[in-house]
């Protein structure tokens, strides 16, 4: 009987699948595109077999004269896209070739706009999708992307807006006729292309701070409730000015920050749910991250969690972690999704999209899986929360464990801060005048 040695058998389907690659002649931006992929992947099968020295993608001229031309850089062992007049949905992508595709697509659709909200520090344009076919008052508000490393839920948001838009299916139908949608997919524009042309691991944004040669404040340590101010000389340096979580000197002091509390502020009374998108770890988490208090209407969030359960055990088999922040990922003050519940709407959520084993830099491969996993669920959310609109659930728990309890707590709150220094005094003086007015901030 012929005996066949598996690894020969493997090294022949790696070469035919190489060489077979080889000789496509790509026509699409998109075809070029996965066909470099498939290259670039055959090649480091190639060099985990110690065949580099004979299949090394450089010789191949025509492959190589497409990255340098087309704008494509590899970057941990991923592609990403710098080319803006081109928007890649199953691989990364850099700044300016989101920014094209959101303006194409409110060129594209008369019911969606690009608001500019803000500029940073660099300059760069704040950039807010909003997508309302129906003329609906209630807003379903979505970010990602405050810290600038963690490119897939950029993926995840920007294909969120792709299959509202552009799949012609039943659930995206359903949510155009009930929602309007406003999503950011980038907040930190700086500290995103920082993460493509400098350090892949980078956090903040790019602004300076009060120690030289120390950059970026966390935006997501920025924001006002329990908020913990660094102070200069206290020698603490595992939140200073140069470590990867500092707050800055004062609550919403970044541009990045303080646009997109405006932004909240100025549609608060319509947000009827929100996500701030991250990675990783597999959790779905609610306020609060300062302490371990739960929030007033738990009972309410605990519907919306159980929902979002079930829907990763139907999609993808793996039981999803739900709770407070404070409980589930650790202690941390300052972050949006707690300033999103206290000021702004009671339903309010940060996803932790992406296993363990991905952290930050999750292979392109994997986008699909996150993002359709992610999709699903979002659905899942928004049909529960539709279903408790219609039948006066939402308002019911609203008023009765939301706004009034809350309101209670910002009274206490602000009177122990009058204790604090006089710029968070006038800070929460102004937040509280935003809550109570009832028109928008200009």
């Amino acid at each position: 009987m012929l005996k066949v040695n598996s690894n020969v058998v493997v090294r022949t389907l790696i070469l035919f699948s190489f060489f077979s690659t080889a000789r496509l002649e790509p026509k699409s931006m998109e075809e070029k595109f996965r066909v470099a992929t498939a290259k670039y992947t055959n090649q480091m099968h190639h060099r985990k077999r110690s065949a580099h020295k004979r299949y090394k993608i450089e010789d191949d001229q025509h492959l190589w004269d497409l990255f340098t031309t087309e704008g494509f850089t590899w970057v941990d062992n991923v592609f990403t896209n710098h080319n803006a007049s081109y928007y890649n949905y199953t691989g990364y992508n850099s700044y300016e070739p989101i920014k094209s595709e959101l303006y194409r697509l409110a060129d594209k659709y008369d019911f969606v706009k690009v608001e500019v909200y803000g500029k940073t520090h660099e300059n760069r344009e704040l950039l807010a999708l909003h997508i309302n076919k129906q003329e609906k008052d209630e807003v379903v508000f979505l970010n990602s992307l405050i810290h600038a490393r963690e490119w897939v839920v950029g993926c995840v948001t920007m294909n969120i807006i792709h299959r509202l838009l552009e799949y012609d299916t039943a659930d995206a139908k359903f949510l155009l006729n009930n929602f309007h949608f406003i999503i950011i997919p980038v907040v930190n524009p700086d500290g995103y292309e920082y993460t493509h042309t400098k350090n892949r691991m980078w956090r903040k944004n790019r602004e300076p701070t009060l120690q030289p040669g120390c950059f970026g404040v966390d935006i997501n340590r920025n924001f006002m409730y329990g908020y913990r101010p660094f102070v200069a000389g206290s020698g603490d340096k595992e939140h200073g000015p140069c470590s990867e979580t500092f707050a800055g000197t004062k609550p919403i002091s970044t541009k990045e920050s303080t646009a997109l509390n405006v932004m909240l502020f100025k549609n608060r009374h319509n947000i009827r749910y929100y996500i701030d998108y991250h990675t990783f770890g597999n959790m779905w988490t609610n306020a609060f991250g300062a302490n371990a208090w739960l929030p007033k209407n738990d009972e309410q969030l605990g519907r919306y969690r159980k929902n979002v359960e079930k829907s990763f055990m139907d999609s993808l088999g793996v039981k999803w972690k739900t709770g407070g922040v404070h409980n589930t990922i650790y202690e941390c003050h300052g972050i949006l999704v707690d300033h999103a519940y206290y000021y702004i709407t009671p339903i309010a959520f940060t996803v932790e999209v992406g296993n363990a084993h991905d952290e930050f830099t999750a292979p392109d491969t994997r986008i699909d899986t996150y993002v359709i996993s992610q999709w699903l669920a979002l659905v899942s959310q928004l049909k529960l929360l539709h279903s408790e609109i219609k039948s006066g659930q939402y308002m019911r728990d609203r008023t009765k464990n939301w706004r009034r309890t809350s309101m209670m707590k910002r009274t206490v709150l602000y009177k122990r801060e009058k204790k604090a220094p006089s710029y968070i005094q006038s800070l929460y003086k102004r937040t509280l005048a935003l809550f109570n007015s009832e028109e928008d901030v200009k």
